[in-house]
């Protein structure tokens, strides 16, 4: 059982000897999210099955920031990395997957590039919640079943367009819905790894500000990285902007808005006169 807690909003998560996670979100003492924190993948329409149970690999604090990883072995050679990161000063949280291929730390001959994996993953939410959906964008908003107040949350699918008629940008595409009470994150890619991040808004003072989400390029020897070894996203919430990059390979040195890393994943504040402020950064090696 791990813990992550600020005065309003307390996550609790249990893994232990099983390849489930059970999860809960609760906001003022109030749970919002809970239940069985479900996922599913296939490789070329092949199931990706847990081949062990999950292990903690990483408790972190920094700067506000509460950062908590598990690591679970698949079939294929593959594994997924999940992360739970509470800002605790700018009431976010950050709930991600990532898929990863293994076959290098064991000499396995390199997928293709055009692989085609699909990810799937569900969570429940509380029957005191409405959530609403928009025509134009991928975003949903979560308010008091029976109120007319304003959301009380937003969640954002960094890795999917901030809009759904927006032409294809990268090598992943995918939706986010309701589907039997639970919010259910689908993508799908063309590449060897995939990250899958849902970003959560809990202050609700920003609730009537505007917002957006953008997928950056990732820069390497004057290169632009593959989506599928590393990807970076900037997202502006009112007047607030903030960095999210996850690197899916070994240690490599990155530029992503100017800022230079050589960390496996890096959550940050961005400022346009001043550039980046590092919140949490977290590195495997």
């Amino acid at each position: 059982m791990s813990k992550i807690k600020d005065l309003s909003i307390s996550i609790h998560f249990d893994f232990q000897e099983t390849d489930a996670v059970q999860l809960e979100v609760d906001l003022c003492g109030e749970p919002v999210l809970f239940g069985l924190w479900k996922f599913s993948l296939q490789r070329r329409g092949k199931p990706l099955h847990a081949v062990d149970v999950w292990t903690e690999t990483c408790v972190h604090y920094e700067k506000g920031c509460e950062y908590v990883e598990l690591d679970l072995p698949l079939s294929d050679d593959y594994r997924l990395q999940r992360f739970v990161l509470l800002d605790n000063t700018d009431r976010l949280l950050i709930l991600g997957d990532t898929l990863l291929w293994d076959g290098e730390n064991i000499k396995r001959r390199l997928p293709e590039r055009n692989d085609h994996l699909t990810y799937e993953s569900a969570l429940f939410y509380s029957p005191k919640l409405r959530p609403k959906t928009l025509t134009d964008s991928t975003e949903i908003f979560f308010q008091p079943n029976k109120s007319k107040s304003p959301p009380i949350f937003r969640v954002f699918p960094l890795a999917l367009p901030e809009w759904k008629k927006t032409v294809k940008n990268g090598i992943v595409t995918g939706t986010l819905g309701i589907e039997h009470s639970a919010l259910v994150l689908s993508q799908q890619s063309s590449g060897i790894s995939m990250f899958a991040p849902l970003f959560f808004d809990f202050n609700v003072n920003r609730s009537g500000g505007q917002y957006t989400w953008r997928h950056l390029t990732v820069g390497e020897n004057m290169k632009k990285v593959p989506d599928d070894q590393a990807v970076g996203y900037r997202v502006q919430i009112d007047k607030e902007q903030f960095l999210l990059y996850r690197s899916m390979t070994p240690i490599a040195n990155r530029t992503v808005l100017g800022h230079n890393l050589i960390d496996d994943f890096c959550f940050a504040r961005f400022f346009p006169e001043t550039g980046v402020e590092t919140l949490i950064v977290v590195n495997s090696e």
